[in-house]
């Protein structure tokens, strides 16, 4: 909440506070029926309390439903038109839980990961993890807007396994200096490097660290289950072991990937400068 409400009044955006209540599946027995009401008032009473408690909030709008259904929480996000989902991170080391995923994977607009403890900050340095992926120049456009908004320095790191060949290396270089001219159009102080290793999320995560980045900026593809089975998701690496929060931005039109943009760094910006905390 901390989090949510401090980039709330950073980007001037109203923030939905949104809570889902798990009720009993017949609401027409009168017993159940008059159990699932009491639950509904006291998760709104509760939501009012938390959204009164907010002093540094541009505005605030609540949304509560029954039913705790991720799905739910998406499609309100789209309704919404939600340029930001802030959401926790599972503690240092353990397995990404189930919902977490479920958000990384299938959110339709950028998400703010941050672990408990990690106190509220203004990113100085953003990391941009670089490598061979079709689209990833997508999430510049976010990376501009939060480097603007916070005055943060970008850098981007470039990574070549170690058994990469000169031709794999080559095109990594080309992607590397297209995107940071890109940045550096945008006005952006960015500064470029190459990391090495065996595994993108581990030389990143060490990167974060050598660089004194407090922000690390991911790229992820929608996927579904039968993909994420056969697939070695590298998303949930970070999740699990990053010092710093995480900003994950789907790879999909540049009109849902952007974080209230401004007008001169993304052609198609999102309709509504809306930040989302899901309390669920």
């Amino acid at each position: 909440m901390a989090w949510s409400e401090q980039f709330s009044g950073i980007f001037k955006a109203q923030l939905v506070l949104y809570g889902a209540v798990g009720t009993d599946p017949n609401p027409y027995m009168a017993l159940y029926g008059k159990e699932n009401n009491n639950l509904l008032k006291a998760a709104m009473s509760e939501l009012l309390n938390l959204g009164n408690s907010l002093q540094q909030a541009h505005s605030i709008k609540y949304l509560l439903e029954s039913g705790t259904n991720w799905r739910n929480l998406v499609k309100q996000m789209s309704d919404e038109h939600t340029d930001l989902l802030v959401a926790g991170m599972p503690p240092a080391g353990k397995a990404t839980p189930g919902k977490h995923y479920v958000l990384l994977y299938n959110s339709p607009c950028p998400v703010l990961f941050v672990r408990e403890g990690m106190p509220p900050a203004v990113f100085k340095k953003i990391l941009v993890p670089v490598r061979l992926k079709d689209g990833l120049e997508q999430k510049l456009p976010v990376v501009i807007t939060w480097a603007k908004t916070c005055g943060a320095q970008v850098c981007l790191s470039a990574f070549a396994s170690n058994d990469a060949g000169s031709g794999e290396k080559t095109r990594l270089f080309h992607l590397l200096e297209k995107m940071a001219t890109t940045l550096s159009a945008a006005g952006i102080d960015v500064e470029t490097e190459t990391a090495h290793g065996f595994h993108f999320g581990t030389s990143m995560v060490q990167r974060a660290k050598q660089t004194g980045s407090d922000l690390i900026a991911i790229a992820v593809e929608p996927a579904n289950f039968v993909s994420r089975l056969f697939n070695k998701m590298v998303g949930p690496y970070f999740l699990e072991n990053s010092p710093v929060p995480v900003l994950a931005v789907p790879l999909m039109k540049s009109s849902v990937a952007a974080v209230n943009a401004p007008s001169n760094t993304v052609s198609t910006p999102t309709a509504a400068a809306g930040l989302v905390a899901a309390a669920v």
